[in-house]
């Protein structure tokens, strides 16, 4: 219809009409190019927005995660030190023989810090989180977690000796009387009953302490898990830092 009537007014050589059917044009093309940039604009507001509430929940998931896991180092070190103390006093088991080589087992026990970061990886892909300060600090929070998980990248020495010395009569037993597995929660239980003879758990004992490289790896691992707690909360604490963050984010976007 305008080009109509751009014709019309040429042939007549109208050219103040000509002129204001040209700004009409070039307006309705303009007002056309910015509202499809606005509604783009709100399309990815929206989307970051969708994509932020769900990285709140993968970082609040993954710290959940985080204290499981110091939870359960904790206990490792807590065997860990108290079988160390007894490799220390060079003397037999006696009457504690069970408790002791439950100590043994459940210092070997290790787990890696497995903690999702795919919706914060799409998106890093996308250029969000547009707050500097939100990729700063979950920067922070995944680099530290890759530091932490270096030392963990593989089993320790420790766990392959001392499960090839313990006798397989108390391999079952240990796991389902001392080990509890619940939504992905590993719990080693320190006061789990005895069920296995005296004579098999003194056996397991007596093997340990007789060979000569279990003392040194019990150390080295007990030593390193036992600083490790500490270690997780300072991460923790990046991570909480990010969940406040995020929250004012998305408090000042609602």
């Amino acid at each position: 219809m305008i080009l109509r009537r751009v014709v019309k007014h040429i042939r007549n050589q109208e050219w103040t009409a000509i002129g204001i059917d040209l700004v009409i044009v070039v307006l309705g093309v303009f007002l056309g190019i910015q509202l499809g940039n606005w509604n783009e604009a709100q399309d990815e507001a929206a989307r970051e927005r969708f994509l932020l509430a769900e990285l709140r929940v993968e970082i609040a998931e993954s710290i959940e995660q985080l204290r499981i896991v110091q939870s359960a180092f904790d206990q490792v070190a807590r065997s860990g030190e108290r079988a160390v103390a007894f490799l220390d006093t060079e003397e037999e088991c006696g009457d504690d023989c069970w408790n002791i080589i439950v100590d043994f087992f459940h210092a070997s026990q290790w787990q890696q810090l497995l903690i999702s970061r795919s919706t914060y990886d799409e998106m890093r892909r996308n250029g969000w989180p547009r707050s500097r300060a939100i990729v700063d600090v979950l920067e922070d929070y995944h680099r530290q977690n890759d530091h932490n998980n270096t030392g963990l990248e593989e089993p320790p020495t420790y766990r392959g000796l001392v499960r090839g010395l313990i006798p397989l009569a108390i391999h079952r037993p240990y796991w389902t009387t001392c080990y509890e597995l619940t939504d992905g929660e590993e719990r080693y239980l320190e006061d789990c009953p005895e069920v296995v003879d005296r004579d098999i758990s003194a056996a397991g004992v007596s093997a340990i302490v007789a060979h000569p490289g279990v003392h040194a790896a019990l150390t080295e691992w007990a030593g390193y898990i036992s600083g490790f707690g500490a270690t997780l909360t300072d991460q923790i604490a990046v991570g909480e830092r990010a969940l406040n963050l995020i929250d004012t984010e998305l408090g000042d976007r609602s």
